[in-house]
């Protein structure tokens, strides 16, 4: 008998940290109310895998001071070009002879761009233009 109580013990404190640890959020607190660069970031993120386009992002996020918003988007930027350079962007360029490889390279930077969220961004497309030499007007 007493067997049979502390396996219904452990089962109900067990099943009790189950449902607890699903429930509740990890810190205990909603982080999504709190107004810093870093929350509007993933904010940006979250909408731009979602399929949202720079305006209706820009639009969404419109609560915001221009000025954090500003500083989400040279974020962004940055992460583009350090994921062009990880991808080792330059080195395809100078290797590449035909077309079909130029249009993997800008379909690569479209990629880029459109995951971050930065479709209408005209200093993105200037910094990649300096970075790997390669105009991005048409992309």
């Amino acid at each position: 008998m007493s067997l049979r109580k502390l396996i219904k013990k452990s089962l109900l404190v067990l099943g009790t940290g189950v449902v607890l640890t699903t429930v509740l959020p990890v810190g205990g607190i909603a982080q999504d109310n709190i107004n810093t660069p870093g929350n509007i970031f993933s904010q940006w993120v979250k909408l731009s895998l979602m399929g949202y386009n720079q305006s209706e992002i820009e639009a969404t996020l419109n609560v915001y001071q221009t000025e954090e918003i500003q500083l989400v988007k040279r974020r962004l930027r940055r992460n583009v070009l350090n994921n062009l350079v990880g991808v080792n962007l330059k080195q395809d360029i100078s290797l590449s002879t035909t077309e079909q490889e130029l249009r993997y390279i800008r379909d690569k930077i479209r990629t880029e761009i459109r995951f971050a969220g930065l479709e209408n961004d005209f200093l993105v497309r200037q910094m990649i233009r300096h970075q790997f030499g390669i105009a991005v007007q048409d992309i």
